[in-house]
């Protein structure tokens, strides 16, 4: 019959080795979205769950140190004295750790007045006497000397190493039972053993493996060769004996101990599910799959506007209603088991209360107006801009949108890849959510009060109402306008770029002394660094070839034209192939217009993003980048307003800052570029040439964005000497920039999350990452993030400001576009000058700053010419 086997975890112990290889290795720490460390509960975690499938202890136990005074320390005051307090981010995991070993129900095994070691020594031998085996989950070399034939030590820190009594012989030199005698000689330096003054770890172990053990190297001390040695025993033998008992573990401490008492138990699946969805783990929780719904579903496919208005008379007045809005399955009614069926239609998802939903086709919405018009029935939604999209082009004008889980999502993340209805119902609801959109609208309602109750703990719904939601009808409206494009005039931009792009081939081809694929890394990599030896990169693309990427040629494109060739080679031609010849098939049929989607969730920042197709990213400092804004136009006869704020994040720097400066800078009205060059090269502003401005505004922006001396050298092409200049100087002059920047990185290190002028946050966790690089950028994202965010949120304010304008007063001009900073706007020619004026007038008084924010205005037939 085999032993029964125990496994004992050195709790503190693996935790700090676990946590400072981490440190070692420069790893990013883990936060959750609200910046709680979680790296040490993750790995201690995993650890467990790596036991338990490859080795199905039959008993275990989690061992923790004992916070009182223990007999060590009473004897030797020094004793673990060159250890420093534990970091703050490691204290903050202990509870977490506990919690976690309770829920896996491991049981918590901790003496007052003993060590950790001891309480492990002695529960040891006793399992031994009880005809056990012992396995010590361990990186502690002290734990060493209780190993033998039955007790063993297990390292999964360092390989998954195991140690038998000939593996600890191999690794200590000694035998097992000889490891104190080895440290009490050597000392050891993380216990601040003393140890015998002069005799290292070689010495140690011979005088251990000559004499067998340190009371015999004592007493015969007169027998040793070497002076030093010899001397260092007959000298300090009470300090070696001293740091014997130090370092030898005892096993006869008085504790109670019961082999049945440390047997495995299943875990509490439901506490360590929420364990794991407070920190985050949401690997984790899916490897452990969603709950059972045993909830009684009341789920159907509604097929006659009899059913549809039969089901609607079933809601009570003023119940919250989930409506979604989807394509391809729907539920069937199937007595609640929860069978679905495809359906090849649009629908929209209707449900009140949990579990009760019906799957609406979206050819019998008609029923539904009066529900979705009544501005006193509330409306839940992920994404309530697709419903309005949906419902709008049948005629209905839904009231009441009060919640949206998607943007709530995102609120409280500050993470697109978070806001899914699918990640949102796994991570709060721990449910897999099923396609029907019944199952999802109802799924909303659940998850709408559980998002909402915590975006008002965190103080962001004045950010919701105010922005966040209001946005949503004006992106929608902005969607079903679009915007008309020529498409004669992108058809000879094509025809331009397809010579351009020829003309930069053949320069390439010239160059590289050959023809070959451009556009294939393979061929160009082999071309620039085998055939020319330019300088090698260490930087690997794909299948580890050598990386053509953007950035390795920017670095080498000053001094090898053929990098700037090909850089100009690859802007041409994405010009061509994503905007120029892509925009005419994405024409609308029907209306000739694009119709991009706007995304209020798909920026970090806060920022809008746009898609299918992206227009956020058409060059504007290029010259083929403004001819291809030529091709948008108007309506026919109508003209095209373009309001773009001017310089508003270096605006809000000056805010953020009150640097007396830059704040009369703004205040005054001065060219701010021109200002800084003045300021940071000693040069009066009316010798302040093009070059010099230039480089003032490289200046302005670097700092915005964070940039270094390094990077700012290599964008003005000079030594990093003297961009780093350049920077001193400008702090030196701006001192309020300088503060703001240190005291914005040393809050948001504390607290782990930046925050716009509206309370709009964004947790960053790398902030107090150990990799310099990880840490670097994230300073540089804490600092950035306030401004570009808050530039994001005032343009917000701006377009719901503006929209509420326009159809209060009944204009027939449009909201088209947003591009970052920039505002695009058609309108008849009896209603420019009204437009105009309202726009301007609206952006800049959207909100008080400490300096003035300005918006230019223009007008003209293309977004190119409106000036």
């Amino acid at each position: 019959m085999a032993r029964p086997r125990l496994f004992l975890i050195d709790s503190f112990g693996f935790i700090f080795r676990a946590f400072h290889a981490r440190a070692r290795q420069a790893m990013t720490p883990m936060r959750t979205s609200s910046g709680i460390p979680t790296e040490a509960v993750f790995i201690f975690n995993n650890m467990l769950r790596k036991l338990a499938a490859a080795y199905k202890p039959q008993h275990m136990a989690a061992v923790f140190e004992s916070s009182a005074p223990t007999f060590r320390s009473q004897e030797f005051a020094e004793y673990k004295a060159n250890r420093s307090e534990m970091p703050d981010d490691l204290a903050q995991q202990i509870p977490w750790v506990r919690r976690l070993l309770e829920a896996m129900r491991v049981p918590i095994l901790e003496y007052e007045g003993y060590e950790a070691d001891d309480v492990i020594g002695a529960i040891t031998r006793r399992a031994e006497e009880a005809g056990a085996e012992v396995v010590i989950v361990s990186s502690d070399k002290d734990m060493l000397q209780l190993v033998n034939e039955r007790v063993s030590m297990f390292n999964p820190i360092y390989e998954d190493l195991w140690y038998d009594p000939p593996k600890v012989e191999e690794k200590m030199g000694v035998k097992p039972q000889q490891v104190a005698d080895l440290l009490a000689l050597k000392g050891d330096a993380i216990d601040n053993i003393p140890g015998a003054p002069g005799i290292g770890d070689k010495g140690a172990r011979d005088l251990i493996l000559r004499f067998g053990s340190v009371e015999q190297a004592l007493d015969r001390a007169a027998e040793v060769e070497r002076k030093m040695y010899r001397e260092s025993l007959q000298q300090n033998r009470e300090r070696i004996e001293m740091s014997k008992r130090l370092a030898t573990i005892q096993t006869d401490i008085p504790i109670e101990f019961c082999l049945d008492a440390v047997r495995v138990e299943p875990p509490d699946t439901a506490a360590l599910k929420q364990i794991y969805k407070d920190l985050e783990f949401y690997s984790l929780l899916r490897e452990m799959g969603p709950e059972a719904d045993t909830r009684t579903r009341d789920y159907a496919a509604l097929e006659t506007a009899e059913a549809v208005a039969e089901f609607l008379a079933e809601i009570p007045p003023g119940v919250p209603v989930a409506v979604t809005y989807g394509s391809g399955c729907s539920g069937q009614d199937a007595g609640g088991t929860g069978i679905f069926a495809a359906a090849a239609q649009d629908y929209l998802g209707i449900a009140w209360q949990p579990a009760h939903g019906r799957a609406v086709p979206l050819e019998l919405a008609e029923p539904l107006r009066p529900l979705l018009e009544d501005p006193d029935r509330p409306k839940i939604s992920h994404d309530i801009k697709a419903v309005l999209l949906a419902v709008w082009a049948r005629g209905i004008e839904p009231k009441g949108c009060a919640e949206d889980v998607m943007l709530y999502g995102f609120l409280l993340s500050a993470d697109p890849g978070n806001c899914s209805l699918e990640v949102l119902a796994r991570r709060y609801l721990d449910r897999k959510l099923e396609q029907a959109v019944e199952h999802q609208a109802d799924s909303v309602l659940e998850l709408a009060a559980r998002l909402g109750r915590e975006v008002d703990e965190r103080g962001l719904r004045d950010v919701y109402r105010r922005i966040d939601l209001p946005l949503v009808p004006v992106l929608a409206r902005m969607e079903r306008t679009g915007i008309r494009i020529n498409p004669e005039e992108l058809r000879r931009i094509s025809g331009v770029l397809d010579g351009e792009a020829q003309r930069l081939a053949g320069e390439v081809y010239a160059l590289a002394g050959r023809a070959f694929n451009i556009n294939s890394p393979q061929q160009l990599g082999k071309v620039l660094f085998e055939e020319m030896t330019l300088p090698m990169p260490v930087k690997y693309g794909k299948g580890k070839t050598i990386s053509t990427a953007a950035d390795v040629l920017e670095d080498l494109a000053a001094e090898h034209e053929i990098c700037r060739k090909v850089l100009d080679y690859r802007q041409v031609t994405k010009l061509k192939g994503t905007y120029v010849d892509a925009l005419p098939a994405l024409m609308d049929r029907d209306t000739h217009r694009i119709h991009t989607s706007f995304n209020q969730v798909g920026a970090a920042t806060g920022r809008l993003s746009s898609s299918n197709p992206n227009l956020q990213n058409i060059p504007i400092r290029t010259e083929m980048g403004r001819e291809i804004r030529a091709a948008f136009v108007p309506r026919e006869g109508w003209k095209l307003i373009v309001a773009d704020y001017s310089q508003i994040e270096l605006r809000l720097l000056a805010h953020f800052s009150a640097d007396p400066v830059l704040v009369a800078a703004f205040r005054n009205g001065e060219d701010i570029h021109t200002r800084t060059a003045a300021e940071v090269f000693g040069v009066p502003p009316l010798m302040i040439n093009g070059e010099l401005r230039r480089r003032a505004k490289a200046v302005n922006f670097g700092i915005v964005y964070g940039l270094s001396a390094f990077g700012l050298a290599g964008q003005l092409g000079i030594p990093q000497r003297e961009a780093q200049t350049y920077i001193d100087n400008y702090f030196a002059r701006y001192a309020g920039v300088k503060k703001f920047i240190e005291k914005t990185i040393t809050e948001v290190r504390k607290c782990g999350v930046t925050r716009t002028l509206f309370g709009r946050e964004r947790p960053i966790p790398e902030m107090n990452s150990r990799n310099s690089n990880q840490r670097g950028f994230a300073e540089r994202t804490a600092v950035n993030t306030p401004l570009q965010g808050t530039a994001a949120d005032l343009i917000k304010l701006a377009m719901i400001r503006i929209d509420a304008e326009i159809e209060r007063r009944g204009l027939e001009s449009r909201m088209l576009l947003q591009v970052h900073d920039e505002l695009l706007f058609e309108c008849p020619p009896a209603e420019l000058d009204e437009m105009r004026s309202l726009v301007k007038r609206s952006m800049e008084n959207v909100h008080q700053l400490e300096v003035p924010v300005i918006a230019d205005v223009g007008a003209g037939d293309n977004w190119r010419d409106a000036k």
